[in-house]
């Protein structure tokens, strides 16, 4: 028995030492972001990195999304390592450690807890941060988050810093997120897409949205970097890898639009992809090309698969539609709700090969088509976009 207890007096010391030193390296990195929200953290932890580094701060960023990265200080980047290809946000105590071994000025880190709780202990014991960022609050993560919207809002807000400053492009729940930050002592900077002229966004070889850069830009003045500076850092830097864009691939005469909404997730997003892709295309002819959906779900995710169906049938009018993953009979129900025809349905749910998929795509559409992929990036979904950039053109 004194051997455990020995042993367990020991563990708790090493712990306390572990925090004391984790903190001292906390306080020698003066610039601290901790990025949250429903949607674009990732590209918007990237636009914070690299404005941060054009104003001569030595800027060390993590992304968690589709593809998660590390951004050195000289923009560079490589993929973050995790045993079993499993997250944890322990993750977040070594890029602390990474960034203070390399002298670094600022991290900015995207949030990568979804349990409320956790999401606490991240701000609260491992970034501290000096400014916060909600993107957003969306439908999403319901089921962890939730059960409402305002439940989403109210765990994003545990990460609005203790005597920091928060920006947020959030407008339907800013009252929640002064609450909390009068309570921790935040100032409150609320920025908006009109603080971002429109053709601003359409200089991003992506998909990207004004409320996106006007967080980034509000966090960079915040730190000393001026307007002007940041963004063209911003307008020059990597998109992250699943950023949605506008693809296009010409078969002989055929040309093939691929809007790339996979990873959007939640049929709010999605519309907005949708929308925001119009722009993209506007300056090519593509009248009289059909309009066509590739449906990729995951079979973890079974309400979401029927609930973008349902969107897709509803919103979007496709003359086909594709559906490819995991939960493709969830899917197919939702589309069925949705007053599809079933006559326009195509289950390719048991053909996991790129190639299988956009050979149907082109045998029915052998002209061309407007290809909106939507639903999930997982599987599927990751291949076709990995085909069109390999094989076509941004727009």
């Amino acid at each position: 028995m004194r051997g455990f207890a020995l042993m367990g007096a020991c563990i708790l010391v090493a712990g306390i030492i572990e925090s004391w030193l984790h903190m001292r390296r906390l306080s020698k990195i003066r610039i601290r972001v901790h990025v949250n929200g429903t949607r674009g953290k990732s590209t918007t932890t990237r636009l914070i990195a690299a404005g941060l580094r054009a104003g001569g701060l030595r800027a060390i960023g993590k992304t968690t999304g589709t593809a998660a990265r590390i951004i050195w200080e000289d923009g560079s980047e490589e993929p973050v390592a995790r045993r079993a290809n499993r997250a944890n946000i322990s993750e977040q105590v070594s890029l602390v450690r990474l960034a203070h071994s390399r002298g670094a000025d600022a991290i900015v880190v995207e949030c990568m807890a979804l349990q409320p709780e956790n999401q606490w202990v991240a701000e609260r014991h491992m970034i501290r941060s000096t400014v916060g960022v909600i993107t957003n609050v969306r439908d999403d993560h319901l089921d962890v988050m939730g059960p409402s919207v305002r439940d989403v809002a109210d765990a994003l807000a545990l990460t609005i810093p203790y005597g920091g400053a928060l920006v947020t492009a959030e407008g339907g729940f800013l009252s929640v997120f002064e609450q909390r930050a009068h309570k921790t002592g935040a100032s409150v900077h609320a920025v908006s897409a009109t603080d971002v002229p429109d053709d601003v966004a359409l200089g991003f070889d992506y998909i990207n949205f004004p409320e996106n850069v006007a967080c980034a830009l509000k966090v960079c003045e915040l730190c000393g970097v001026s307007r002007d500076v940041a963004l063209e850092a911003m307008l020059n830097a990597e998109g992250d890898p699943g950023a949605a864009r506008v693809l296009r691939l010409d078969c002989g005469l055929a040309p093939y639009v691929l809007v790339n909404a996979f990873a959007a997730n939640d049929c709010d997003s999605t519309a907005l992809v949708c929308k925001a892709a119009e722009a993209k295309t506007a300056p090519f002819t593509l009248d009289g090309l059909p309009a066509i959906v590739i449906l990729n779900n995951r079979s973890d995710r079974p309400f979401r698969a029927g609930e973008l169906a349902q969107f897709v049938a509803e919103e979007i009018d496709p003359q086909w539609i594709f559906v490819v993953g995991e939960a493709g009979r969830v899917a197919m129900r939702g589309l069925a709700r949705g007053g599809v025809d079933r006559a326009i349905m195509v289950n390719l749910t048991l053909r996991r090969n790129t190639e299988t998929v956009l050979g149907s795509v082109a045998e029915r559409c052998p002209r061309g088509a407007v290809v909106y992929g939507v639903g999930n990036t997982k599987g599927i979904g990751e291949g076709i976009i990995q085909y069109f950039e390999a094989n076509g053109v941004s727009l």
